[in-house]
């Protein structure tokens, strides 16, 4: 268990090339901690609407995130849950889901209902990064 959380930490470090690595863990780890916490986060509150911009922030950390690990060997949990993440973040965005708008309403329900399954994917995708990633608290 502690190999595997050092080996994470240390591939992210590798990865972003933030230095020592206490200073750049609590860089890189704190961020997915804060989106974790958030209301939107693992609280499972909010609407879609309401969790658009944490969504949105979701969406940002993932995307550096992926990019820092391109071409480093990543942990195979890690290198599971990212793609999903981004998925989920993508069908969410793509789906416009911080304003449904649709004037025929059983239209917007199954956009409401979609949208709910994008945040909660989200939510759950995220989850699984802070759990595999052992995000220290």
């Amino acid at each position: 268990m502690i190999k595997r959380t050092l080996l994470v930490i240390s591939l992210l470090l590798l990865a972003t090339g933030c230095g020592e690595a206490p200073a750049a863990c609590d860089r890189q780890c704190g961020e997915i901690r804060a989106l974790f916490t958030a209301p939107c986060g693992s609280q499972h509150s909010g609407t879609p609407a309401d969790c658009a911009a944490w969504v949105g922030e979701v969406s940002s950390m993932t995307r550096q995130l992926d990019e820092s690990l391109q071409g480093k060997h990543v942990q195979d949990d890690v290198s599971e849950v990212l793609p999903r993440l981004m998925t989920a973040v993508g069908d969410f965005e793509n789906l416009k889901c911080g304003v449904v708008d649709v004037d025929n309403v059983s239209s917007t329900d199954a956009l409401q209902a979609k949208c709910n399954e994008a945040l909660i994917a989200t939510r759950g995708d995220l989850g699984s990064l802070y759990f595999s990633a052992e995000v220290p608290d």
